[in-house]
């Protein structure tokens, strides 16, 4: 069962409560933007190959400019970023959508996705980076994280059906002005919020000169690289289920399908947090790894769709968990006065990864199965696992 007595006490830490419904805000475009870009450029143009990568652009430019953003929060504090990235994201998103509707070049469409990407708020790395400060010393900080963690999962929950209904409506590109508005209004938002301040500099960092930044923590680099295997198999897995659903000809149950995997992701991150746990958090990082790729390597034997649904939505549910460890992991590694910007390397590491498991799995579902794209997301769950003990050699326990 799952206990919400944790959960409660968290959210009776007024700092942290006011800190969290403008950060939900500021992350729904997460969940929209760019399947709203995809949708509304494949139905202007009609073209998959354009849409696809306008929407591969906007998570490039995003994954680019994020560790820069972070050492800029590090530096000078967050709110000079919230203020430039508050107003510049809505007025590029807007600006996008205008270019698709009026019809301009594919080009401008496409400079104006990997700047929409860049211009995002970085809120994710902020929030995370408050946890510590807005309950100094508290047990609930474990329980705050899982919070934060379950946030992203109910944004890829929320976000697409939003943008479905916007299609259904017949106006795809207004999915990007939701996108646009959540985004804007949700960083200004934040901005007033007990996250942004409580931000102090660190002692000496302002003096503090590093071309790796906080890259030369080995923690860190351990943390990065089993999140880049790890990663890979989200985008192996998401391809797997669509080429499954093709074979079987019930495209239909894909969306379905993967909504589905997301609860069941929200769930088991829901249960983790709700109770205490024997072990140190890098075995939790390292046990959840290793079950996910003995589910997904399960799911890949299913033979029909209700046995999919039953294989894949369990296989997503240790996926979350291990985000919400490797979240607090990220804080005990992180160089003193670089959290923020530990916080979108590990981010960074996780779009790349996903990005390649996309790639790599529509190439195996296409040259071989899509049976063999689950089992390779499997096999990268189990080599991430692999690699993982660095991790807790370098966090302590």
């Amino acid at each position: 069962m799952i206990s919400l007595e944790p959960y409660r006490r968290v959210f009776a830490e007024t700092g942290f409560r006011r800190s969290v419904w403008p950060s939900i805000l500021a992350r729904l475009p997460l969940g929209i933007a760019s399947l709203s870009l995809l949708l509304g450029a494949q139905a202007r143009t009609g073209d998959t190959a354009l849409a696809g990568l306008m929407g591969g652009l906007y998570v490039l430019g995003l994954g680019l400019v994020a560790p820069l953003a972070g050492r800029c929060i590090d530096r000078f504090g967050p709110r000079p970023l919230l203020l430039v990235t508050g107003i510049a994201y809505p007025s590029v998103m807007l600006t996008l959508a205008w270019a698709i509707d009026s019809g301009l070049p594919s080009w401008i469409w496409l400079g104006l996705s990997i700047l929409a990407g860049m211009s995002l708020p970085h809120v994710t790395a902020q929030m995370r980076s408050a946890i510590p400060r807005l309950l100094a010393g508290k047990a609930e900080q474990q329980v705050a994280f899982t919070v934060d963690t379950l946030i992203i999962e109910l944004v890829f929950i929320i976000g697409p059906p939003l943008t479905a209904f916007c299609l259904a409506l017949g106006r795809p590109l207004w999915a990007t002005l939701l996108a646009a508005a959540c985004g804007g209004a949700g960083a200004l938002w934040f901005y007033r919020s007990p996250a942004v301040a409580c931000w102090l500099p660190h002692p000496g960092r302002a003096g503090e000169r590093s071309m790796l930044g906080a890259l030369r923590e080995r923690g860190l680099r351990a943390i990065l690289l089993s999140c880049l295997f790890y990663s890979l198999c989200f985008g192996l897995f998401e391809v797997g289920i669509a080429g499954f659903c093709q074979s079987l000809g019930a495209s239909e149950h894909t969306g379905w399908l993967l909504g589905l995997t997301s609860i069941g992701s929200a769930s088991g991150v829901l249960w983790y947090g709700s109770r205490d746990w024997p072990g140190h958090l890098g075995q939790h990082y390292r046990a959840g790894m290793l079950l996910t790729g003995l589910l997904l390597l399960g799911c890949s034997l299913a033979r029909d769709l209700p046995w999919l649904y039953l294989l894949a939505t369990l296989a997503a549910t240790p996926m979350a968990t291990v985000l919400a460890a490797q979240n607090m992991l990220v804080v005990k590694v992180a160089p003193a006065g670089r959290v923020a910007e530990s916080y979108t390397w590990v981010g960074t590491a996780l779009l790349f990864g996903v990005s390649a498991g996309l790639a790599a799995g529509g190439a195996l579902s296409a040259g071989l199965s899509a049976a063999h794209a689950i089992g390779a997301a499997g096999l990268c769950a189990l080599a991430a696992a692999a690699v993982s003990g660095r991790v807790s050699r370098h966090a302590g326990a």
